[in-house]
Parts: C-alpha cells; sequence; structure tokens
C-alpha cells in the first residue's frame, strides 16, 4: 500500500509538469450571499446567512477553492482540490474527491467519510485513497473508494465501493440514472457489509421542483421532501420540507441566494 500511493504521488508531479507547459489561464471568481430559515426548538423558526467565495481554475491544471462563512464568524477553506488532466487521465489531491453516489435527502444511505484523497480517473473510472492524516503521514490510508459510470442509451449507470482499512468494512452503492423531456430521474442504493443494511432513494426533478422518498430494507418509506428553486433576476428563492414518516416530524425550509 505504501508504494502503491508513493506511486500516486510520483504521477501526480510527473502529470503536473507536463501541464506546466501549456498556458494557464486566468483563475474565475464567484461567489454567492445567502439568507436561509429552518426551524429551530419548540416551533421557532431561525434564519442564518452565509457567504460563499469560490475560486476556479480550469484547463489542463484545474484548482477548485471554496470558502466559507456565516455571520459573525471568519472565512475558513470549506473545500478544496487540486489537480490535472492529460488527455482522459487525470489526477488530483483535495478533501472533497468521495466517489459514492449521492442523492437529495440522504437519510438513509450509508455514507462513507473520506477526509484529504489522492484521485486517479481514467475515462469514467475513478479511485481515490483517503489519508487519515496526510500532514503528518501520507502512507496512512484511511479507506479506499472506486466508482465506474456506464453510459447506456439515456441512462447513466454507476457502480461504486469504500473499504475501510481501519474498520475492515465494506459499503457497496450503486446509482441509475436518466432525463426525458426535461424531467430527471434517479435512483441511488447502498449496500453496508458490516451492518447488513440496504438504503435507498427515488429523486425527481422538473421545472425547478426536487423531490425524493427514501427508506430502507426494514423500513420501506421512511422520509418524503422536495425543493422548490425559482430565480427573480439575481437572485434564486427556495422552499422546502422533510417529512418523517416513523416520527411524523415535518421540517420546513427556506431561503434566498444572490450569487455574484
Amino acid at each position: 500500500m505504501r508504494t502503491y500511493v508513493l506511486a500516486m504521488v510520483a504521477a501526480m508531479a510527473a502529470t503536473s509538469a507536463v501541464a506546466q507547459e501549456a498556458t494557464a489561464p486566468a483563475p474565475v471568481l464567484s461567489g454567492e450571499v445567502s439568507l436561509d430559515f429552518a426551524e429551530t426548538t419548540n416551533d421557532n423558526y431561525g434564519g442564518t446567512m452565509s457567504l460563499e467565495l469560490g475560486v476556479d481554475l480550469g484547463g489542463t491544471t484545474a484548482v477548485d477553492l471554496n470558502f466559507e462563512a456565516v455571520d459573525g464568524g471568519a472565512l475558513t477553506l470549506d473545500t478544496w482540490a487540486v489537480g490535472t488532466v492529460v488527455g482522459n487521465v487525470g489526477v488530483a489531491f483535495g478533501d472533497d474527491l468521495g466517489v459514492m453516489p449521492g442523492a437529495e435527502g440522504e437519510q438513509t444511505l450509508a455514507a462513507p467519510a473520506m477526509a484529504e484523497a489522492a484521485q486517479v480517473m481514467v475515462g469514467d473510472a475513478k479511485v481515490s485513497v483517503g489519508f487519515n492524516d496526510w500532514t503528518t503521514d501520507i502512507t496512512d490510508i484511511s479507506n479506499i473508494q472506486g466508482a465506474y459510470t456506464l453510459n447506456v442509451a439515456n441512462f447513466a449507470i454507476t457502480a461504486a465501493g469504500d473499504y475501510n482499512l481501519d474498520t475492515e468494512n465494506t459499503v457497496l452503492g450503486g446509482s441509475v440514472g436518466t432525463t426525458m423531456q426535461g424531467i430527471s430521474v434517479t435512483g441511488v442504493a447502498t449496500y453496508d457489509v458490516d451492518a447488513e443494511a440496504i438504503g435507498y432513494e427515488g429523486v425527481v426533478g422538473a421545472m425547478g421542483v426536487t423531490a425524493y422518498l427514501n427508506g430502507d430494507d426494514t423500513d420501506a418509506l421512511q422520509n418524503v421532501g422536495g425543493e422548490y428553486e425559482m430565480a427573480v433576476g439575481g437572485a434564486t428563492f427556495t422552499a422546502g420540507a422533510n417529512y418523517n414518516l416513523d416520527t411524523e416530524d415535518f421540517a420546513p425550509t427556506a431561503g434566498i441566494a444572490f450569487a455574484f
């Protein structure tokens, strides 16, 4: 495993050297200010103001930096990734490189954590190697994730897996999605081998509305929810809710965001 990690680092350095021969494009700066409202306690509702800033550099060499701050807090680096692509081969390093399939509500899906990771991409295949603490020992591996996406007709089919070297647990995941006449439909499922638990979720999106329902092998239907998004001028309005059928808890949310 140590040899594999060192080989990945060497490949990233070699590919970056090739990428330096090309002229790097100028970075793109973007941002968003959002006001979000949600239920707090005792049927009360509270709001949060947050600021997001993005710095993106595309082309052969890619840099993705996302900063975030809330009212009264400091601006911090939320997620980051750096990498390079030559042909259909790419390498990257960052803290947002997990490849397990996701959905919308995700209350019942297994979600293996992955902190900083090195990723290799070849065509439609991706492999990410996560580190426990890359600042002290880059050969201390936490988990390995892999995913492959196959496009068949109008369908995108993804198979993925996560293996944790500390717990020796495996989580398998898969998704099938398609878009027809402006309507997107996606089905996602995960299987936690140690827990022997299956979670699944279906998501439908059309005309600014995204709706989902999910459950697992012991409780077929647990959550139903959705969100409506509407752009007016330079603002984006959102309104949504999640309803837990077991606890009968209704959790509405609303927000307005201004992008620049």
